[in-house]
């Protein structure tokens, strides 16, 4: 009994460290294990940029395109990447974040064209996303410094741009103003030596020679001294419009009969890159207006219509038939409508098909439409448009004539698409708008008035020095300043004071380019064939 209640209580002790058995049997035991799996690697995403930091020069009313490129990776990742740039002061339109694919990616980027003339400075910062929406986003970003330099518009076509406001949203002081160079039209035709208004781009300025059967010219001269860059001769012409420019081509208009075409010329070369048939008899134009991907001119056979082709190729887009008015009209354009004022009424057409939107009868206009419009419309900043009423004559087969007939003013409201009021006084001069306030000369008497863009109530007026002296041509107004030609001298008028700060004894069509050069093409009713340059800023 002893022995069997020893050995019960040493199988009792024992179990704490093993099983114990019956009869003499064993057990055995399982060492701990001393470690586990080891993790996941965490999923990761790499970028980089390899385009350069950017400079980027742009026109201010211009967009312009630019394009970053850049490589990623990812590890441990089987979930698709959105790839994303932002721009932490808001200039640039950006893409879409979009899937990345390939090791390597390319983003279009646009400079908008509403951004004002200086210099800005910013980061663009790219991220990669784990959603469309970029609401959550991979550890890591890559980034690109960039400089961006918007220079004031440059004077590309009838007042300007294709709203023809004649505004340069520039400051100037009128106590640096200095003649800079002059040149002169030698080759003649029976008009002369006569030249169309100029136009300017990227430190050029170019120049057409007005004929009438004669040898036509396009001439590019440096705006820093006015030598001839290049010179392209179109042979014997019935008639040469005055020229129009934009991103690297030039646009003049031959026009006669079956001779009617529209060429594009590389602005830095000369070298013809389109030529483009339209209608007309012998019409006469104003300068072509050119908007995006779109180059617009007016005449027809019988007068009347607007034709638009693609600056890219020099295609015919379509062709608006209006009636009225026979030719020297400069069609407006924004970024949706065309915008024609055809001597009796406004018609908004779709700039895609052509088609008219709209046609707002002008209850001013005189009647006068079987002659030229020597004009356009100006598109303002209410939503609405001016437009002379009524047609114009000139007297001369010349584009570098004035006409003889004063028009007033009538102002349309584009939303409500009617008629909102007539000027109380008719004018001769191309007008001008900045700042709600529209500009516009007159004779009898002469008088330059600034009126409320909202009524065409006259604020302030202006009279030349001499009262024998008239005002033609057109208007250019800057931040500070009002340009203005008479038939004896070109002024400068401030209009804080709204008195002349500047007078040049030469009178003539103005241009007003982003390098802050004045450009005079002589001659207050007809042109003399001699363009005078008066650099702004020393």
């Amino acid at each position: 009994m002893r022995l069997r209640s020893l050995r019960v209580l040493s199988c009792l002790a024992l179990s704490l460290l093993s099983a114990c058995g019956g009869g003499g049997g064993g057990g055995s035991s399982t060492p701990p294990q001393t470690g586990g799996s080891a993790p996941a690697p965490s999923p990761s995403v790499s970028l980089a940029m390899t385009t350069a930091p950017i400079d980027l020069n742009v026109i201010s009313g211009e967009s312009a395109d630019m394009t970053v490129q850049g490589t990623w990776t990812k590890q441990n990742l089987d979930a698709p990447v959105y790839l994303s740039v932002r721009d932490a002061g808001g200039r640039f339109t950006l893409p879409q974040p979009a899937v990345a694919t390939g090791t390597a990616f390319s983003m279009k980027l646009s400079a908008p064209s509403t951004l004002a003339a200086g210099t800005y400075d910013g980061t663009l910062e790219l991220r990669a996303c784990k959603d469309a929406a970029c609401a959550d986003t991979w550890a890591g970003t890559a980034s690109l410094a960039y400089t961006m330099k918007v220079a004031p518009p440059e004077w590309a076509m009838y007042q300007g741009n294709p709203a023809h406001t004649g505004y340069v949203p520039v400051t100037l002081d009128p106590a640096r103003f200095a003649k800079a160079w002059e040149w002169q039209r030698k080759e003649t035709s029976p008009l002369g030596a006569a030249i169309n208004p100029v136009v300017t781009r990227n430190g050029t300025v170019f120049i057409t020679g007005d004929v009438y059967f004669g040898q036509g010219i396009v001439y590019a001269l440096s705006e820093q001294d006015g030598s001839e860059t290049w010179r392209y001769p179109m042979g014997q012409v019935p008639a040469l419009g005055p020229p129009s420019v934009s991103k690297g081509r030039v646009y003049a208009a031959v026009t006669g009969q079956g001779e009617t075409t529209l060429w594009a010329f590389d602005a830095a070369k000369g070298d013809v890159l389109a030529k483009s048939a339209f209608e007309g008899q012998l019409p006469h134009v104003m300068a072509p207006t050119v908007s995006g991907d779109m180059v617009l001119t007016g005449a027809g056979q019988f007068g009347g219509k607007t034709y638009a082709f693609s600056t890219s190729t020099g295609a015919s887009n379509w062709v608006h038939d209006a009636g009225g008015v026979w030719d020297m009209w400069a069609p407006a354009a924004d970024d949706t409508y065309v915008y024609h004022h055809n001597g009796a009424a406004l018609f908004m057409i779709d700039r895609a098909s052509g088609a008219t939107v709209a046609q707002i009868a002008d209850p001013l206009s005189t009647g006068n439409t079987s002659n030229g419009y020597f004009g356009g419309p100006v598109l303002g900043s209410k939503r609405d448009a001016i437009s002379f009423a009524g047609g114009a004559f000139s007297g001369r087969a010349s584009s570098s004539q004035e006409h003889y007939d004063q028009r007033v003013l009538s102002s349309f409201d584009l939303t409500q698409r009617r008629y909102n009021w007539s000027t109380a006084n008719p004018y001769l001069t191309a007008p001008a708008l900045a700042d709600g306030v529209l500009y516009a000369g007159r004779n009898t008497p002469s008088v330059l008035d600034a009126m409320d863009e909202a009524t065409g109530k006259v604020l302030w007026s202006w009279f030349p020095p001499e009262s024998a002296e008239t005002i033609h041509r057109n208007i250019i107004v800057t931040r500070n300043l009002l340009f203005v030609s008479t038939d004896r001298a070109v002024y400068a008028i401030d209009l804080a004071t709204r008195k002349s700060v500047w007078r040049y004894a030469e009178p003539g069509a103005l241009a007003l380019s982003a390098d802050r050069t004045l450009y005079i093409a002589v001659g207050a009713t007809s042109s003399t064939g001699k363009l005078v340059a008066i650099r702004l800023q020393k």
